[in-house]
């Protein structure tokens, strides 16, 4: 899906991004987590079209399961020949679960693998636009249990992925544009979750 509505931003929007992002690089997070979102799903011969990164913190733990703060997500629109050419981002997203936290039982806490993280829970809000001319963007994803196809999975860590992603002023897509159970590849060296 490409994003191609413009709107102009103003100085104080620019200036409230540039503080933000100055204030979200003081402390890596513990874990980053990303899923590229592919032309065709679940074909890994197809353009990688976006990559949806979140950098998460351990908040809570209770035996093997720790709740994980979503404390950014940040989403690059990328071109035919991988560059990225639109880039969002939002503080603490709205994580819909009942303590606003991201549970996960690990098999071992302390040492959380990527395979962990292929099912989030419904994650949403409204990203700010971090390029000049460039609309917010709303996004809505949620993760389904991946049943694997016969062969084996089409990447190394596959996941599946409710997404949504529409230009904040742009009438809603038609339902061919929202992504449902779409096979998504979760790297296992992600993207830093930080806007540069």
């Amino acid at each position: 899906m490409k994003l191609k509505n413009v709107v102009p931003m103003s100085l104080s929007i620019l200036t409230v991004c540039w503080l933000y992002q100055a204030e979200v690089h003081a402390v890596p997070p513990d874990v980053t987590v990303q899923y590229n979102l592919r032309e065709t799903p679940g074909d890994p011969l197809s353009d990688v079209t976006h990559h949806l990164i979140l950098g998460l913190f351990e908040d809570s733990r209770n035996g093997d399961n720790v709740g994980w703060e979503v404390a950014i997500l940040t989403i690059h629109e990328l071109d035919e020949n991988g560059d990225v050419i639109y880039r969002w981002s939002k503080g603490y997203p709205t994580v819909d679960t009942t303590d606003g936290l991201w549970w996960i039982e690990h098999a071992d806490p302390d040492n959380p693998v990527m395979e962990e993280f292929v099912l989030p829970p419904r994650i949403y809000d409204c990203a700010l636009a971090l390029d000049p001319g460039v609309s917010n963007l709303d996004f809505d994803i949620e993760g389904n249990v991946y049943s694997e196809p016969p062969g084996g999975p089409p990447f190394d860590t596959t996941g599946s992925l409710d997404s949504f992603l529409q230009l904040a002023e742009e009438p809603p897509p038609s339902p061919k544009k929202d992504e449902k159970d779409e096979p998504v590849e979760v790297p296992d060296e992600p993207e830093s979750p930080y806007p540069s």
